[in-house]
């Protein structure tokens, strides 16, 4: 059901008050003259009278015209219900007037519009303080409406890699307990201080490079462990200091798990995976060499990761594919100040 009538909050009230407050003494500066004639009761009668009536008007304009009709575009219906109520609160306006200086008051166009003129310059300024607020605390709740959906996304975004990583290599641990139990136990220890990395950074957005660089290094040797000598990391560190920069946590392992997945490698010609890192890029590339037996995939890793970077910088990630090498680009954030970061609550 619509509300004909929008109730004010506590703030606007305070608004009123404020201006109410401060236009107070100037309008009974108007008064001044005829204290003498007619009393202070009646000046103040006046008074009171010259704030009634613009406040009605203001509180008929902000709280049912302007969200009723002007906000849901019916224009030409908000001139006329605008125009209607402005003529009629002017004529009572006047009417009131005259009884409070027992006269009876003429009703001329030239004395209609005089107290309309009057009014609206008294509604006109409170009007604009009142709409500008709404505006404002609109905008404030568009923001964060938009902050708490944007957080939410990328949790889910984060809490992707979780079950992704486990289910993968609990298979690996699986294999090796059968084949070699010694391999096992230091793949599980391998394991288990990589699942402690992403624990430990669940909840943050971005991690210093080093640390992401100590994880990848755990991350190769439980690659090694299963598949031997068929996959085989050429590093190429070249940034300056790899703890001043950040990137988000368990980005590169992605990247190299993704050439793993969907590439063919074997002991005699193993695939190579190249990772450089510079003081603006991360770059992995790999040939193309995809498997005989189509890999099971829906895209979640490299889709999770741009969307991710999407969230955290303006700088996206670049992906390359000439038909020979599969090229990903991931920029490096140089600082926390330059990360898009949601304001914690």
């Amino acid at each position: 059901m619509q509300t004909l009538f929008h109730k004010p909050s506590r703030s606007d009230w305070v608004v009123i008050g404020v201006f109410w407050a401060a236009a107070l003494p100037f309008i009974f500066s108007n008064y001044s003259e005829v204290v003498r004639q007619v009393g202070w009761a009646r000046v103040l009668g006046f008074s009171l009278w010259s704030m009634i009536v613009p406040l009605a008007l203001t509180l008929v304009l902000v709280f049912s015209l302007m969200p009723n009709l002007l906000f849901r575009k019916r224009y030409f219906l908000f001139i006329v219900a605008l125009t209607v109520v402005s003529l009629s609160i002017a004529v009572v306006y006047r009417l009131g007037n005259g009884l409070l200086r027992d006269v009876m008051p003429t009703m001329t166009v030239d004395n209609v519009l005089g107290s309309l003129i009057d009014i609206v310059q008294k509604a006109g300024v409170l009007s604009t303080m009142l709409a500008g607020k709404q505006f404002f605390e609109t905008q404030q709740r568009l923001l964060r409406s938009e902050k708490e959906r944007t957080e939410a996304e990328l949790r889910h975004l984060k809490a992707q890699i979780d079950p992704h990583f486990l289910f993968n290599n609990l298979n690996v641990l699986g294999s090796l307990i059968q084949r070699n139990p010694e391999q096992a136990s230091a793949y599980l220890h391998r394991f288990s201080a990589l699942y402690r990395y992403l624990i430990r950074h669940k909840d943050d957005d971005v991690v210093p490079l080093a640390d992401e660089l100590a994880f990848v290094t755990d991350y190769q040797y439980l690659i090694g462990q299963r598949f031997g000598r068929a996959y085989v990391f050429i590093e190429k560190l070249t940034v300056s200091d790899s703890l001043t920069v950040f990137v988000p946590p368990g980005s590169i392992q992605t990247l190299l798990e993704n050439a793993v997945k969907h590439n063919q490698g074997d002991e005699r010609n193993p695939l190579l995976i190249d990772l450089t890192v510079t003081d603006q890029t991360i770059i992995v590339r790999n040939d193309l060499r995809p498997k005989l037996t189509p890999v099971d995939s829906t895209g979640i890793g490299l889709d999770n990761l741009h969307k991710r970077y999407q969230f955290l910088s303006d700088q996206p990630i670049h992906i390359q594919r000439d038909g020979v090498e599969f090229i990903v680009t991931l920029p490096i954030l140089k600082s926390l100040s330059t990360v898009q970061q949601p304001t914690p609550k």
